[in-house]
């Protein structure tokens, strides 16, 4: 039976798992990572940037101060050196005494070493004598500063020889800076280079850097904990009603479970009421017809014994009569005639044996009428079935005989001897009333749907066939109908479920029938067929039934 769709139990999804937290943790840990590591890398770029600009122009301002004052003493020197050698300029008077005033005025500063250039790129003095006199014209610092731009580069020495002293270990900063004749504007005579020790303002970045991330990463740590806390609430309240709405869920799948089951049960309950009441109103109709129809047949059937008797006597006498008075007189003989007496005597004994054997075949009908109705068996009874069967064949007889449109239907019995058995017969000749039927029905479509020439040749045929085996005696039907197809043998016991046309079938008889047999005898009731070949049912049951078997229901095809 199929059942409405909001019936109909819907699968159970398993169990989402709850990942909030722990996505949560995950991301905002990883954001407050890569956000503390960004602001940290642009914190250093931007103190880095400024400490450089800072630098540069202090160099700028102490270049200046040189060109102000040393500059304005050695400057013509350092200008013509060009025909000295490098050995001869790093000895020069000149640049010794150069050597002492830049030590004199840069004594005390972060300057850590001093190179001045020519316009030629020569290296004309270095607080680092060795380096005097080496061509530095190819630099990009050089040609910067000589173009008048100032050109500053940060950069780490592990060892780098200072003015008094070598020192290791320290982040500088190089400045090409040139060197104007007469202020900035003026024309660039030479550059100046100058080396500033910046660690102490890089160490302070660095600290400071390490401050802004720890006070970053303590910030989001506290932002994290109080996010944390909310969202680990929000979490427990997601699982409490997900909880709950999957234990409501549960509860309306069982409601609508039980509801179905309920709706089911109601709809078969139904059925078998309907039926009930029309196989009750069936069955009292069948008794009562059969019950009057039994009194004035026994009557006529009581006494045609009698008129047998009586007109034997009759025709006795008559004869005497004809023996005794061979001449009658002219009125008797024209009587005679009219009446045709020795026809009379010849067809009337004819006449009471048929009326004698149709009254025993209306005491047959009534009798299998009575059998089939068993209203006064409501109760399991030990009964033959084969007589069953044989009653259910009598009332189906006028469906067998010869049709317009078709043979008569050939029943074949292959009866085995069987022992009484415990059974509702009542339901049982209803189970094998609704089997014979649709049996008969198969056959009649299977006709309609053959052309002429088929149906001339075609043998309509249900063969019944019985056996005893283990306790247990088996009914067979077959037929050599229409057939099924698997779509439909599989919903065959399926209530309401019918293939015939509507107002034809009400789509009960089957599935009763498999209830009667299944569950008011404990037997079982199985069907084969095959599109066009036929098919078969099987109904076993058992010999005995238990006394707490059920009361049967009278119910129909």
């Amino acid at each position: 039976m199929r059942l409405p769709r909001f019936f109909a139990p819907q699968r159970s999804k398993s169990p989402q798992h709850f990942t909030l937290l722990r996505n949560f943790s995950l991301v905002s840990l990883s954001a407050f990572v890569v956000a503390t590591g960004l602001l940290a890398i642009f914190y250093r770029q931007q103190s880095v940037q400024r400490l450089v600009t800072l630098t540069e122009e202090n160099n700028v301002a102490l270049t200046q101060t040189f060109s102000n004052t040393l500059w304005q003493e050695q400057g013509e020197f350092l200008s013509s050196t060009q025909d000295l050698n490098n050995e001869a300029l790093r000895i020069h008077p000149r640049i010794m005494q150069l050597q002492q005033d830049v030590l004199a005025q840069f004594e005390g500063l972060s300057v850590v070493k001093i190179k001045v250039y020519d316009l030629q790129g020569r290296t004309v003095f270095s607080s680092e004598s060795s380096q005097i006199g080496l061509d530095k014209g190819g630099t990009s610092g050089f040609i910067a500063a000589k173009s008048g731009q100032v050109v500053s580069q940060l950069g780490h020495r592990d060892t780098f020889k200072a003015l008094q002293t070598t020192i290791k270990d320290r982040d500088l900063l190089s400045s090409y800076i040139p060197i104007y004749a007469e202020g900035q504007n003026s024309e660039v005579v030479g550059v100046f280079e100058l080396y500033t020790d910046v660690t102490p303002l890089l160490q302070n970045i660095d600290q400071t850097q390490q401050n802004v991330v720890l006070g970053s990463l303590l910030i989001l740590t506290i932002l994290y904990g109080v996010l944390y806390l909310f969202v680990q609430r929000a979490d427990h309240l997601i699982k409490q009603q997900y909880a709950q709405l999957q234990a409501s869920e549960s509860h309306s799948r069982e409601q609508a479970k039980d509801l179905a089951q309920a709706m089911q049960d109601l709809q078969q309950t139904q059925a078998q009421v309907l039926q009930n009441e029309k196989m009750s109103s069936l069955g009292q109709l069948v008794a009562g017809v059969a019950h009057e129809i039994n009194n004035p047949v026994s009557f006529i059937h009581g006494n045609l014994s009698h008129l047998q008797t009586y007109a034997q006597g009759l025709l006795s006498v008559v004869g005497q009569y004809q023996q005794a008075y061979p001449q009658p007189n002219a009125a008797i003989q024209a009587e005679i005639e009219e009446l045709d007496l020795e026809f009379i005597q010849a067809d009337l004994p004819k006449l009471l044996d048929s009326m004698h054997m149709g009254s025993d075949r209306i005491r047959e009908i009534v009798l299998s009428l009575r059998n089939f109705s068993r209203l006064d068996e409501a109760g399991i009874k030990c009964v033959n079935l084969h007589e069953g069967i044989d009653n259910t064949l009598v009332i189906l007889s006028h469906r067998l005989k010869i049709q317009s449109d078709r043979a008569e239907i050939c029943i074949i019995k292959d009866y085995a001897v069987l022992p009484p058995i415990d059974c509702y017969a009542g339901s049982l000749n209803q189970v094998f009333m609704n089997i014979l039927v649709n049996a008969i029905d198969a056959i009649e479509t299977k006709i309609k749907n053959m052309n002429a020439a088929d149906v001339v040749t075609y043998v309509p045929t249900i063969t019944l066939r019985t056996w005893c085996l283990d306790g247990q005696v088996t009914v067979a039907i077959a037929d050599n109908g229409s057939g099924m197809t698997s779509q439909v043998l599989k919903r065959m016991f399926e209530p309401f479920f019918t293939t015939k046309d509507i107002g034809k079938g009400t789509g009960m008889g089957m599935s009763i029938s498999y209830q009667v047999v299944t569950e008011k005898h404990g037997g079982t009731l199985n069907c084969s067929s095959q599109p066009g070949q036929g098919t078969q049912f099987i109904i076993q049951l058992p010999m005995r039934q238990a006394t707490q078997l059920p009361k049967p229901n009278l119910m129909a095809a």
